[in-house]
């Protein structure tokens, strides 16, 4: 029974990846959930049969390419959905019990969300951060959290406003959206765990863009999209923060 319940969950994050792919296309390109209900091709803008929307599988089988018109679909396709597949099945590792899974689950969707698309289109949505402290808020009253998540969500916000403040030849170092996930960072995680998830993101936003500057794939100032870093911070302090403190310590 654990097996078939850890299937269900790694299957129904491949399908939340494929709509979160559907999603970030359809906000970043202004096109409505409503007036336009079927899915498309990116291209073409031809509906889509149900066959051509099963996640990953459907990118396999036509070689990463459009049926419709044969054109090259991104790779992101894929890893989103076979990502949120992994992360949907570890939150279910950790996060078993029934109220505490439902939000992990919302938060890790909304947070792929925010992370593909700050990838795709440079910028950070406000209502998704918005929901995301709301969600945090939920999590800290229903499950009574400490007060110093509270302080946490408000030094994450005035730190990474400080850095916002900052600018590098006329340009922000960091975005308006970068503040509100770090409020809602510091709500979701609480102190210690929100500097290990600073320490991870700023790491490996280093390392990356250390390795793009020598691959020359940008220059030294190009602008490249923080958010996913914070984001990836967070699920790694989430999951194994109290263990890395441990070992530090």
């Amino acid at each position: 029974m654990n097996l078939f319940f850890r299937i269900v969950v790694f299957v129904l994050g491949l399908c939340v990846g494929s709509f979160i792919n559907m999603a970030v296309y359809r906000v970043g390109e202004e096109v409505s959930f409503f007036k336009k209900k079927r899915s498309f091709c990116d291209f073409c803008k031809k509906s889509l049969r149900w066959q051509d929307n099963i996640p990953v599988w459907s990118w396999l089988r036509y070689g990463g390419k459009s049926r419709c018109c044969g054109k090259k679909l991104p790779l992101l396709y894929p890893i989103v959905e076979i990502l949120t597949g992994i992360i949907f099945l570890l939150s279910y590792q950790l996060r078993v019990d029934g109220y505490e899974l439902i939000t992990s689950l919302l938060i890790m969707g909304l947070l792929i969300f925010e992370a593909s698309f700050d990838f795709k289109y440079m910028v950070l949505p406000d209502f998704t951060a918005y929901a995301l402290i709301i969600l945090a808020l939920l999590r800290w009253v229903f499950l009574g959290m400490p007060a110093n998540y509270l302080i946490s969500a408000l030094v994450s916000g005035i730190f990474i406003f400080i850095l916002h403040k900052i600018k590098i030849k006329g340009k922000e170092a960091m975005g308006d959206g970068d503040i509100l996930l770090a409020v809602f960072m510091g709500l979701f995680l609480g102190f210690p765990n929100i500097v290990v998830a600073f320490y991870v993101a700023f790491i490996a936003g280093a390392v990356v863009g250390a390795w793009l500057i020598w691959r020359k794939k940008v220059r030294k100032l190009s602008p490249i999209p923080f958010g996913p870093f914070l984001i990836l911070g967070t699920v790694v302090a989430w999951w194994v923060g109290e263990y890395i403190i441990k070992l530090v310590l």
